[in-house]
């Protein structure tokens, strides 16, 4: 409170009343220069307000949009994508029951260590290794991935939780088939 006082005194010069007389206000007397005061201070308080306002709303996350892309024959829920930057785009199915991400050896090559996958056909050896995916236009997430071979003809990418989970929501809108992503 005394920063606004000394800096209401430094904008107005000191002299609040302007030559004024005291006045009397209800039960409290109260002299011009300190009712200007608390004007001025009343204005710097909104003013600090509202750019801590704006700043809040800067801090709004990232909502994108993206319509369902289907494979005939499939009737799984996807969209476009793309793995580490390359042109050519794919369809990411989004599989929220699977733990990881999984990606054919069709797309990327199975290198880096290999683990075995738990799987309802049941274990599977596949290689584990990192990628950029970028979904739609501009989301783009880095994530560990389980190449499999022999995936599914068709299915190149299945989205899995690790990367369901970097957004705050995932929501599908089967009448307009779309699916909005919350950053």
């Amino acid at each position: 409170m005394k920063a606004f006082r000394k800096l209401a005194r430094r904008i107005i010069g000191g002299s609040f009343g302007f030559g004024t007389k005291d006045h009397e206000v209800g039960p409290f007397r109260r002299s011009a220069k300190r009712k200007n005061a608390g004007m001025i201070l009343w204005l710097l308080a909104c003013l600090a307000l509202l750019a801590a306002q704006a700043s809040w709303a800067q801090k709004t996350s990232v909502v994108a949009t993206i319509r369902m892309a289907t494979e005939p024959g499939h009737e799984m829920v996807g969209v476009p994508c793309q793995i580490n930057g390359a042109k050519h785009r794919y369809i990411c199915v989004i599989d929220s029951g699977a733990t990881y991400t999984v990606v054919s050896d069709r797309v990327v090559r199975g290198e880096g260590p290999i683990i075995e996958m738990t799987t309802g056909n049941g274990v599977v050896r596949v290689h584990q290794r990192e990628v950029s995916l970028t979904i739609a236009e501009g989301l783009e997430l880095r994530s560990k991935v389980l190449v499999q071979t022999k995936m599914l003809e068709g299915v190149d990418i299945l989205l899995g939780q690790d990367v369901l989970r970097q957004f705050k929501y995932v929501i599908f809108d089967y009448e307009n088939r779309s699916v909005e992503f919350q950053r």
